[in-house]
């Protein structure tokens, strides 16, 4: 099983502010004036261009297609990613996908724009959704939640975490936008991580996926199996920004066979080329 994994595209749209409201406004004013260089629409192409020449049995996407989760947004995005679309793709939210209320219910953008390659929900009151692609078994996890303050947390529900253990009888990969460690160089504010990691973790020790795939943060890791976390985490964030001295951006291709195999590619003169993972043991961050 080839799994390619991109995240936090943050594909660019221009908007008018006045179909803006609330902390909107002030996001998508930090992303024109801040963000919007750092993703360039030759490396969007570029990025569509190599994964469409890989090979690969399922591309995952681990949230934050958009920017502010304004309906053209959502509309670009699909269009963008149209030549990947397939039923080889699941999708999950990120936090910029569910940056205003109105993005959340009761008729969510995300997936009412993408409900096509979602998964299936496995209870109406939580959001959990699988997809079996091959003979892998995909788990999705919604960390986000519209808050009305300029911050990024996220939370799963206790509530979540059990369905999940108890329904999930075969191996599976987790897709969830937040992060469950951070290197020591990269460790999260409190207004950006997930509030209860250190819960899930705990709880996964009992059922652990054979990975689990997130974004959130803009450079690329693979944590490698560790005591409290015996699966590995990988983030793939960004993977349409431009790297510098603070970001390691990129995408992964991950093999599984009867050991895991890496792959990163980053992009480097007009193109994605294939590079070294970037590999941490679980003492050299924090949960």
């Amino acid at each position: 099983m080839k799994i390619l994994h991109i995240s936090d595209l943050h594909f660019p749209k221009k908007l008018s502010l006045f179909s803006l409201r609330g902390k909107a406004i002030v996001g998508y004013l930090n992303y024109r004036l801040r963000r919007k260089s750092k993703h360039p629409l030759v490396l969007i192409s570029a990025m569509i261009e190599a994964i469409s020449k890989l090979e690969y049995d399922a591309l995952i996407i681990s949230g934050d297609l958009t920017n502010v989760s304004h309906p053209r947004e959502f509309e670009n995005a699909k269009e963008i990613l149209q030549p990947l679309l397939t039923d080889k793709t699941f999708l999950i939210p990120g936090n910029h996908d569910r940056y205003q209320k109105r993005a959340i219910g009761p008729n969510p953008l995300f997936e009412k724009t993408f409900g096509e390659w979602i998964g299936s929900s496995i209870d109406p009151k939580l959001y959990i959704r699988t997809k079996k692609i091959g003979d892998k078994l995909f788990v999705g996890w919604d960390s986000n939640f519209a808050i009305p303050k300029i911050t990024a947390n996220g939370y799963v529900a206790p509530e979540v975490l059990q369905k999940t253990l108890s329904t999930t009888k075969e191996p599976y990969v987790l897709v969830c936008h937040h992060p469950l460690w951070n290197p020591v160089n990269e460790i999260e504010s409190k207004a950006h991580r997930m509030t209860n990691r250190e819960e899930v973790v705990d709880k996964l020790k009992v059922n652990p996926p054979l990975l689990y795939l997130h974004g959130h943060t803009h450079t690329n890791w693979v944590k490698l199996p560790g005591p409290r976390a015996p699966f590995s985490i990988v983030n793939s964030a960004s993977s349409t920004r431009l790297s510098d001295k603070n970001h390691e951006c990129g995408f992964h291709l991950i093999e599984i066979e009867d050991s895991i195999r890496y792959r990163r590619f980053i992009y480097s003169e007009d193109k994605f080329i294939e590079t070294n993972p970037i590999f941490y043991e679980e003492s050299e961050g924090v949960i």
